[in-house]
């Protein structure tokens, strides 16, 4: 799987500069199938609807479909489109998840200019692509602490590769208009609209086929109407490390979210600390993997800041070479948090734990 996830990377995420195609157009894409089913005493939902708790659902967001358009216009000029549409809330609504043009200065370096993914986490630029990692879904105790996903601006990277082993360091900065789903304690029926000023921020990584480890960062300003939040800043950290090494499977990350000790800021975007590990082993085409995640309140406490601990059991099959189908049992027991009571990452007020079933087709094309 190690060399499938590799060639996804350079598929999706168009950092490598790929081989002249003067006038013509590559179209790639992905696609996940999803159903859940989630269990609780109170009937209540998961993350922002990802799983329904009072019948098996097949249309949560957890359902996506990607289709990405490269053209290398000269030998230095390409230009990338990505669109995707997301089931759930946004019943598929198509929108340019990535637009830009790639400028190549050499063989290392090259500058993206437009609408690119924001590489908040280790698997940023891919999340959307089921197929290229070994959950049914990234972790959320990490994955729901950033929820800006691209940004309007510059891209400078760097990629090389020397003795089998790869560097690559993004520096970036630009602005964006972002949507949020809040939790339904809030009564806020549609999403947040929110947007980002004065990013900047990198991302580095370095790795071999067996192991590689990211550090990365970001600041911004942030501008929330409908929470009375203007112009106040937050930043976010994150380190992540990724083994393959003979059958064994290691993923693990931590993200820091830290911003502006005020009471709108505080209560919208409070800060938040969260961390996984997932352990797993290959039998051939099969890999069952463990994950433990938590998030907790981060550097200034937060009567708002969600606080949750969760273990997932998941089962990977990959029954043809772009195609797979996974199951996760994820029991998530949600922690007090002052302001709403003991929710976690659940929509509404939890009286114990919450076991999430899920199962999903992913392939890429």
């Amino acid at each position: 799987m190690r060399i499938k996830t590799l060639s996804v990377l350079g598929l999706m995420c168009g950092l490598a500069a790929p081989a002249v195609s003067l006038a013509a157009v590559d179209i790639s894409g992905f696609l996940t199938f999803a159903g859940t089913y989630g269990s609780n005493d109170g009937d209540v939902s998961y993350y922002n609807e990802m799983a329904n708790t009072d019948h098996p659902d097949f249309g949560t967001r957890m359902n996506h479909v990607g289709v990405q358009f490269y053209s290398a216009l000269t030998d230095k000029v390409s230009a990338t489109i990505a669109l995707t549409a997301e089931g759930g809330q946004y019943n598929y609504e198509v929108t340019p998840e990535w637009a830009y043009g790639t400028y190549q200065f050499n063989q290392d370096w090259s500058l993206r200019m437009g609408r690119y993914k924001g590489p908040f986490y280790m698997v940023s630029d891919y999340r959307d692509v089921g197929y290229a990692y070994p959950w049914v879904r990234p972790p959320e105790e990490v994955y729901s602490t950033n929820p800006i996903k691209s940004i309007n601006g510059l891209d400078l990277v760097f990629q090389k590769t020397v003795s089998d082993v790869s560097y690559l360091l993004e520096i970036y900065g630009g602005s964006g208009q972002n949507t949020a789903l809040a939790p339904a304690i809030y009564g806020l029926t549609d999403p947040v609209e929110f947007e980002t000023h004065n990013n900047i921020g990198f991302n580095a990584v370095i790795g071999t086929d067996a192991i590689s480890f990211r550090v990365g960062y970001y600041s911004t300003d942030v501008h929330v109407p409908s929470f009375g939040i203007d112009e106040e800043s937050g930043t976010f950290a994150g380190l992540g490390l990724i083994v393959d090494w003979r059958n064994i499977v290691l993923y693990s990350e931590y993200v820091a979210r830290n911003t502006d000790d005020t009471p709108a800021l505080s209560q919208a975007f409070p800060d938040q600390n969260a961390w996984y590990v997932t352990l797993g082993y290959r039998f051939s085409t099969i890999l069952p993997y463990v994950t433990y995640a938590k998030i907790d309140e981060g550097a200034d406490p937060s009567m708002f800041a969600l606080k949750q601990t969760s273990t997932a059991l998941g089962l990977r099959w990959d029954f043809d070479d772009a195609a797979d189908i996974k199951f996760e049992v994820k029991q998530a027991d949600p922690d007090v948090t002052p302001a709403f009571g003991k929710m976690g990452l659940f929509d509404n007020v939890m009286t114990d734990k919450g076991t999430i079933y899920t199962i999903t087709f992913d392939t890429i094309f």
